[in-house]
């Protein structure tokens, strides 16, 4: 084979080169490697692709190569991760192989034939590997890995990006979204957290809206080690719906990014009164605090008035009674 390092290493995904017609590309590298491996993983379109031309500035230029057709599966496996972050390596090289189109090393005549093609049900040859690579199929098998993908219900920012790409959030501030078709819970997580999405508490089933306010964000960040709060973090949203089997089926995932400022104060900000008139809006509390000052200080001036404008008799228990005369009855 002419497959060397680093593509000939076990756990690298190797990428062969194709011509515009999916055929395999004459300069493109074969197996087996040096260990008898079988290389390449996979194969992707790398002739004629056009690409930016390096120190022009705006200049485009179109070049063949394996180092063109990396490229393009790097790009297809940015989007499995946008679709299900929870995918490790190994899962991303096995989703980019089994959903590939399988190719036999004479395919189009554009090679000679092996011995890998007397195999029936073959799943991969020195020549194209397990295939040439179909992005849509490995993004959509992606994307279900975990839940079943429903496109009946998705989720939806309305709070608007700001000119730097970024939502920014300051204590009081929320991400808010809208959600189409029946949806029974909104979940988010952080690229920080890892197998982790939390539930946004304040939806409820049936809603078409949904808020993910600071405070929310920044209690589930501090709880992890060695995070910087303050500052840029991606966030991706999700919607799920139940199944008959008791699991769920899950919507496409969106992803913002989104700038944290002020997190200090964001959890003083919006913990909920415990103040005697529970939950009202926030003008109501000091109008009757108002109402109830006024009405004290006019009960005040009341009875000083009172004080001084009536005469209280008093009696005086200690002195002596004034005799009652006799009562004499005449007959």
């Amino acid at each position: 084979g002419t497959i060397g390092t680093p593509g000939s290493a076990e756990d690298v995904i190797t990428v062969g080169a194709l011509n515009k017609n999916t055929a395999i590309a004459e300069y493109s590298s074969e197996g087996p490697t040096e260990e008898a491996r079988v290389k390449p993983n996979i194969a992707f379109v790398g002739s004629d692709v056009m690409s930016t031309q390096h120190n022009s500035g705006d200049g485009y230029v179109a070049f063949s190569g394996t180092s063109m057709a990396t490229p393009g599966v790097a790009g297809t496996v940015a989007l499995m991760l946008q679709a299900n972050p929870d995918l490790s390596p190994f899962d991303v090289r096995n989703i980019l192989q089994e959903t590939a189109t399988y190719r036999e090393c004479h395919y189009m005549g554009a090679n000679q034939p092996c011995a890998e093609d007397l195999i029936p049900k073959n799943r991969q040859n020195n020549v194209y590997g397990h295939g040439h690579v179909e992005a849509r199929l490995a993004v959509m098998e992606a994307a279900q890995r975990d839940y079943q993908l429903d496109t009946s219900i998705a989720v939806s920012l309305s709070t608007q990006v700001g000119i730097d790409d970024r939502i920014h959030l300051m204590p009081g501030d929320a991400l808010e979204m809208q959600l189409n078709g029946s949806v029974d819970t909104v979940q988010w997580r952080s690229n920080h957290l890892r197998h982790d999405w939390v539930n946004i508490e304040t939806f409820m089933p049936g809603d078409n809206s949904a808020s993910l306010d600071l405070a929310s964000i920044v209690k589930q960040l501090n709880s992890l080690p060695g995070i910087t709060v303050e500052g840029n973090h991606t966030l991706s949203m999700r919607a799920l719906v139940a199944n008959e089997s008791g699991g769920h089926r899950a919507s496409s995932l969106i992803s913002t990014n989104v700038m944290l400022m002020d997190t200090a104060n964001a959890m003083t900000s919006t913990e909920p009164s415990e103040s005697l008139f529970g939950d009202v809006p926030g003008w109501v509390a000091p109008a009757i605090l108002l109402l109830l000052l006024a009405i004290v200080i006019t009960g005040m001036i009341v009875l000083n008035r009172a004080d001084n404008a009536v005469e209280v008799e008093t009696i005086d228990w200690t002195k002596e009674a004034e005799p009652v005369a006799e009562a004499e009855v005449v007959e």
